[in-house]
């Protein structure tokens, strides 16, 4: 290890420190009085990972933050094994929620563990521990001495789904001189779209080593309205009281403002569709109390998904993890949330992929490709507030000539937008292997 190099990581391990000290009481505080942040921590901090019996050549390490990540993953890591069975394959998350998807969709195959903190001693002890080939972060998870001590050791890092939104470029931009280093290592960039493209170039990325390979998310969708998930989701539907021809408004990834909004809309639209059901799915389910506090001051009730008590009502929140995409299949009408706010918008793409008519308030900064997309062939819908949001619902719902007319642009431009999948597939194949391409063939 170099000089420079020491010193490079000895003041981030400072400065790492100074920040763990400074937050552990609100980290304790989370602990005790919320039960989280309790597992892990060998791993969190020493870098404890389990040490695998080393079973193929190959080896390759995924990342993912949250649960969103995970299921981009999943998407990639079925590729990849599709072509080469033999792959061995780690996958790390940072939050606890995302590590209990992941563990849910791949322990049975693969090890599961939690992302290290970005201190020296602990990603030396992931990677010893590991010895992987490649690593992957999808869509971008970059720490100073995460990427500065792969590149010392000549461990590829590739980073999957790139995106980088306006308010990340210009942080980024603000810390150039932490960042551009870090970029300047990286191996294999594969962005969605050609203004991240640029963005990652712009931050000290070689321009060599961006590719465009299009959105994950688009080749994990599905679009099929009779799939598992909602099926199971429909059979909750009829446990609570829905009738199987009822219409159906789904909010979902909700926030306050965006609650506000769908209810106020949907209590307006109650006088032309008395019997149109609510489904509400707060973007964090902790959050069900606030959103069904909303509900009384309306004079309404309504069932929660984790209760096993049924009261009369229209109204029902999905107050559990991972649902979403099933729930998204029996909306008539889907409204997304995230876009009423602050947030910058949440995964459109979804309810477009099952043919539903989409709408979302106006601030979708994070999903600005995929919004201008959709927009341009008639796929969806910005509504400002709750009186444009109910005019688009009344407007989808009292015709279906009009609500399958905007399903079907909605789930073509899903469709046309497939294949990422293989290209990522064929960029890890290739940064393995030092550059050698491995041509994909695109899977439906």
């Amino acid at each position: 290890m170099s000089s420079r190099l020491h010193i490079r990581t000895l003041l981030f391990d400072c400065l790492w420190l100074i920040v763990f000290l400074i937050s552990s009481p609100w980290i304790v505080w989370r602990m005790i009085a919320k039960g989280k942040n309790r597992r892990g921590w060998k791993q969190k901090f020493l870098g404890l990972v389990p040490v695998p019996q080393k079973t193929h050549d190959k080896r390759v390490w995924l990342h993912a933050v949250s649960v969103g990540e995970v299921h981009v993953l999943q998407t990639l890591i079925k590729e990849l094994q599709r072509h080469d069975s033999s792959l061995q394959l780690f996958i790390s998350t940072t939050t606890e929620t995302g590590f209990d998807r992941a563990t849910a969709l791949f322990a049975d195959k693969h090890s599961v563990f939690f992302f290290p903190f970005d201190f020296s001693w602990a990603i030396r002890n992931v990677i010893k521990r590991l010895e992987p080939d490649l690593l992957v972060l999808a869509e971008l998870e970059l720490w100073p001495n995460l990427i500065h001590i792969a590149s010392d050791k000549g461990l590829p890092v590739m980073v999957a789904n790139g995106r980088l939104s306006e308010n990340s470029f210009r942080n980024y931009q603000r810390l150039s001189w932490i960042v551009r280093p870090m970029f300047g290592k990286l191996s294999q960039i594969a962005v969605q779209d050609q203004t991240y493209a640029q963005r990652f170039v712009d931050l000290g990325a070689e321009s060599e080593s961006v590719t465009v390979t299009g959105n994950l998310k688009y080749d994990s969708i599905e679009t099929s309205r009779s799939n598992p998930k909602t099926e199971s989701c429909r059979q909750v539907a009829t446990d609570v009281g829905f009738e199987s021809d009822s219409l159906v408004f789904v909010a979902g990834s909700t926030q306050i403002e965006d609650e506000r909004a769908a209810v106020e809309a949907w209590v307006t639209l109650r006088s032309t569709f008395p019997d149109l059901k609510l489904i509400l799915v707060p973007r964090h389910p902790q959050r069900a109390d606030e959103t069904v506090s909303l509900l009384e001051e309306k004079g309404f009730t309504a069932n929660r998904r984790s209760s096993t008590s049924i009261v009369e009502s229209d109204v029902l929140i999905v107050d559990v993890i991972g649902e979403l995409s099933g729930w998204w299949g029996m909306a008539d009408v889907a409204f997304v949330g995230g876009s009423m706010g602050s947030r910058g918008g949440q995964n459109m793409i979804e309810p477009a992929a099952f043919g539903a008519p989409v709408c979302f308030g106006p601030n979708t900064v994070n999903f600005k490709t995929t919004v201008e997309g959709l927009l341009a062939c008639n796929a969806a819908k910005v509504v400002l507030n709750s009186t444009e949001l109910a005019a688009f619902a009344t407007e989808m719902l009292s015709s279906d000539s009009n609500r399958k007319s905007m399903g079907k642009s909605a789930q073509a431009f899903v469709l046309k937008n497939r294949g990422a999948v293989g290209q990522t597939a064929s960029l890890v194949f290739s940064t393995m292997s030092g550059g050698t391409v491995f041509p994909i063939d695109r899977v439906a």
